[in-house]
């Protein structure tokens, strides 16, 4: 994952300048940047309430001896085609069976004791490594590096849309891992993510390592800076009072259940049943959230969030990065191998009443 400017909007306060104005509702697609991405919507695009309960969809209990290719897949490449080093915030070599190297895969994703592990190792000798840095080219351009840390990623084959999301996780205890849970789609040249959680350094924002720093980020074409950037860009820390529910030792003693409800309408973050964040696809403009219950739905006379991602397909996403050139990076007291440990995956929906 590639750290980017992030766009929280709470429950407790808008910034306009977070949210665009739908055009006229003649126009067929909404314009950022200079790029074409997602319809625009009429009033009959917006969902009424559905209290109908949710039902189990997908489950993935992690209790065999290997990890289920029916459900799972793990990336070829050992790492993010074009990732840039200097400023991408992390450098590891993932675990895979198709790149140059090819890295035992049972060395850094493991099924043991009813849990998925994704370990990452500091390497005896570092490893030297070719990846793709454009795929635009025939064939596509290649770069080389040297690693000193190998760790784990998964992706589901099943693609996803709106519904809960919930995985019961205990991260890695130490200074410079970076785990994370998210969502992701390629889309008509866009890449769409929403990220359940991330637990890294963001120096850029908080200015100085902080163990506690949970980052819940909605924000699509990520692997680009030609975006429409808000003013009101914002780093806050979710782990503050009256937010008191979890361990004073840190989230990262024990496992913990961190989940994501994701409508037409909102996105709510918890941890362990409790609500930590919301985001909101629209606001009027008053300033005030719509949801299925609003009585205010017509395109004209509301605001939509700049960084909604227009998708309902996504895949879900595990993985441990290792920090690199960001003021979090391992340190002598970091002790290897390092596990973020999944204890399952759940995926639930809601059917429509009268189906």
């Amino acid at each position: 994952m590639k750290p980017v400017l992030i766009l929280f909007v709470t429950i407790l306060a808008f910034a306009p300048s977070s949210f665009s104005q739908k055009k006229d509702k003649e126009v067929k697609t909404k314009k950022v940047d200079g790029g074409i991405y997602g319809p625009l919507l009429h009033k009959t695009d917006f969902p009424d309430c559905d209290y109908a309960p949710w039902l189990l969809d997908f489950e993935d209990s992690f209790d065999g001896k290997e990890l289920s290719t029916a459900n799972w897949k793990i990336p070829y490449q050992g790492i993010l085609a074009g990732f840039d080093f200097a400023s991408g915030g992390s450098k590891q070599w993932y675990a895979n069976s198709g790149s140059t190297p090819a890295l035992p895969v049972s060395k850094n994703i493991r099924l043991e004791d009813g849990t998925l592990k994704l370990i990452a190792v500091k390497e005896p000798k570092p490893i030297v490594g070719s990846y793709v840095t454009d795929w635009s080219k025939n064939p596509p351009k290649r770069d080389t590096s040297s690693f000193d840390y190998s760790s784990g990623w998964i992706e589901s084959e099943k693609q996803f849309g709106y519904g809960y999301y919930e995985a019961r996780c205990k991260l890695p205890k130490g200074k410079g891992m970076w785990p994370a849970f998210w969502l992701f789609s390629g889309k008509d040249g866009y890449a769409l993510e929403i990220d359940i959680f991330e637990f890294w350094n963001e120096n850029n924002c908080l200015g100085a390592y902080d163990p506690k720093r949970l980052s819940k980020n909605p924000h699509w074409n990520i692997h680009s800076n030609k975006v429409q950037t808000p003013r009101d860009i914002t780093c806050p820390n979710d782990l503050y009072k009256p937010c008191q529910s979890w361990p004073e030792e840190g989230l990262d003693e024990g496992f913990h259940v961190y989940a994501l409800e994701w409508d037409f309408y909102k996105m709510i973050w918890y941890i362990d049943g409790e609500k930590v964040r919301t985001t909101y696809h629209f606001i009027t403009k008053k300033g005030e959230p719509v949801d299925c219950k609003s009585k205010v739905k017509n395109p004209r006379e509301m605001l939509e969030a700049y960084f909604w991602p227009d998708t309902q397909t996504m895949d879900v996403r595990f993985n441990l990065g290792v920090q690199y050139n960001n003021g979090g990076e391992p340190d002598k007291d970091s002790v290897f191998p390092m596990a973020f440990e999944i204890d399952y995956f759940r995926f639930y929906k809601q059917v429509p009443k009268g189906r």
